[in-house]
């Protein structure tokens, strides 16, 4: 009995080992593509006056491409109503290079970089196109099959200010929460 209990532990001690050696050899799987959807927000701020900031909501849709785990190129489709005027609408893009940790293995994942937006308002029947420079960043996390991000940008407000009425520097800020199939 004793001879079996000791041999009993040892095969299995060794199954064990080799399983653990073999998951210590398996090459950790990347994702390098992306395709998701989430909520959006935008906001035009003025340091002046709260009461002449818009804000903006709605959905998007992204997809990226990881090229390794710490660099990414994503596009993002955004469609928008204005919070206070159902009549102003905004629809446009993003295109932005990220770099940081995680971008295609499972874990954490925090990256930043810098892109090109365009941004069409349409109120009634005249519409306006801005477009411009950004820089964003953003925090999730990768279960591999799916991923969790918040993204925030900062976009070159100037583009905006032709369309404000009041004087004073404004801040365009947008943000985005995207669940994202990685495969």
């Amino acid at each position: 009995m004793k001879k079996t209990f000791q041999g009993t532990l040892l095969l299995s001690s060794l199954l064990l080992g080799s399983f653990a050696q073999a998951n210590e050899l398996e090459p950790v799987s990347q994702k390098h593509w992306s395709i998701g959807a989430g909520a959006y927000a935008f906001t035009l701020a003025n340091d002046n006056s709260s009461s002449e900031d818009l804000d903006f909501s709605g959905f998007n849709i992204a997809a990226g491409y990881a090229v390794n785990n710490h660099f990414q190129i994503r596009a993002t489709y955004f469609s928008l109503e204005n919070d206070d005027f159902s009549a102003i609408e905004s629809d446009g893009f993003d295109l932005m290079a990220y770099g940081g940790v995680g971008l295609s293995k499972k874990g954490f994942r925090g990256y930043g970089g810098a892109g090109f937006f365009s941004d069409k308002w349409s109120a009634l029947s005249e519409n306006e196109t801005m477009s411009g420079f950004q820089l964003g960043g953003g925090l999730g996390y990768n279960w591999g099959p799916a991923a969790l991000d918040f993204v925030l940008t900062l976009r070159q407000a100037d583009e905006y200010e032709d369309f404000m009425y009041r004087s004073g520097t404004y801040v365009a800020v947008s943000g985005n929460l995207t669940i994202s199939y990685l495969f």
